[in-house]
């Protein structure tokens, strides 16, 4: 099989009307799957079902009531959601407008283009073109394609891996990342106030200044999601329930529906925000806070009337010289023991790969043992 028969979009544009069984999702998950753009449609005419909060973070530039609002819903947000979606972000909607424009050209290329840029996980090559293979307890495969490349600080990254096509995906791609840095710091401030910590607490956690002789810069990672039209979004997924790795996570989308998160036991599809992206709290935030910001578990649901592309912003610390653990003022004076052994970033992404892995052997194993073959 070639890679290009191995790309969803390929798949999507060769009129298939049932969907391979690879893609089909276990039966237990299928019961609340359904069109993006339907359950959209029904979340935004149900005045009673649950809304992610909406935050406007412009009022924690100034003194006074307004800043102090802002950090009380940032941190109601963290704690009860893990989720919001944030206004007052900073973010010119024309470098937004650009960013989307870029990243909508590199996929209108012919497959066989973008494959100039095809990484190879099984190498250990993850940046570039691809799609998302098994590597889950399911073992099913996800509807989508992605590009995926370090994109902050710009020193560290490769932009021979960044496409040169668009002309203008490299400086614009490189102007959003410095611009996500800065929000990411002033979000990173307004949470550690909500903890009732110094604003810079969690940062310098993240970044390792309480170590002698480490000053690392956060890393910002991004993902482009592309959600090829599905015939059976009944039955397959874009992306699988999980929660980020990352710090915090920030979200935009070329206006096409998907994403839910998981809250109070049912999922919640997000609404249309105009004039916000969306923010998640990732497992390094959810450990530094002994579990008082929670990472939110969610997933992205696909339509078979329209394609979904969304930018995703990981942001890291680096991957081994800090160590993640609850920051110590969390816990003293008897306020709580820590949830979360220490561990390195990387060690924190290598326990969750396994546990995949393992998870993923435990169900073939158990599917052996009913006479049933899973691939």
């Amino acid at each position: 099989m070639t890679d290009v028969e191995l790309r969803v979009e390929a798949l999507s544009l060769s009129g298939v009307s049932a969907i391979p069984p690879e893609y089909v999702r276990p039966e237990e998950e299928r019961a609340d799957l359904g069109d993006a753009l339907e359950l959209a449609r029904a979340a935004s005419d149900d005045d009673a079902t649950a809304r992610i909060p909406v935050v406007d973070i412009s009022a924690f530039d100034n003194d006074g009531d307004g800043r102090h609002a802002c950090v009380e819903a940032v941190r109601a947000a963290a704690e009860e959601w893990g989720v919001m979606h944030i206004a007052g972000h900073g973010l010119p909607g024309d470098v937004l407008g650009r960013l989307r424009a870029a990243g909508e050209a590199f996929f209108a290329l012919p497959i066989a283009e973008k494959e100039a840029y095809a990484n190879d996980p099984a190498a250990g090559r993850l940046q570039g073109y691809g799609s998302k293979l098994a590597a889950n307890a399911s073992g099913k495969r996800e509807w989508e394609d992605y590009l995926f490349h370090l994109v902050h600080p710009d020193h560290l990254t490769d932009h021979s891996l960044w496409p040169a096509n668009p002309p203008e995906y490299v400086p614009v791609s490189r102007d959003f990342g410095g611009r996500v840095r800065t929000l990411a710091s002033k979000l990173l401030a307004i949470l550690s106030l909500g903890l009732g910590l110094p604003e810079e607490t969690l940062e310098r956690r993240l970044r390792g200044h309480e170590l002698a002789g480490v000053d690392d810069d956060l890393l910002l990672q991004l993902k482009i999601n592309y959600y090829p039209r599905c015939p059976r979004p009944d039955l397959a997924v874009g992306v699988e329930a999980h929660t980020d790795v990352s710090a915090l996570s920030f979200i935009l989308h070329n206006g096409v529906p998907g994403l839910q998160v998981h809250h109070a036991g049912s999922w919640v599809t997000a609404r249309p925000e105009p004039g916000t992206i969306v923010v998640h709290v990732g497992d390094a935030l959810e450990i530094l806070t002994n579990g008082r910001y929670t990472s939110v578990l969610h997933r992205g649901l696909v339509s078979r009337d329209a394609v979904r592309l969304s930018w995703v912003v990981f942001c890291e610390p680096p991957p081994e010289s800090v160590l993640l653990q609850p920051v110590p003022e969390l816990l003293a004076d008897g306020a709580g023991k820590p949830l979360f052994a220490p561990r390195t970033f990387k060690q924190h992404v290598q326990r969750k790969v396994f546990k995949k892995l393992k998870d993923q052997q435990d169900n073939n194993a158990a599917a052996a043992s009913n006479g049933m073959i899973t691939k």
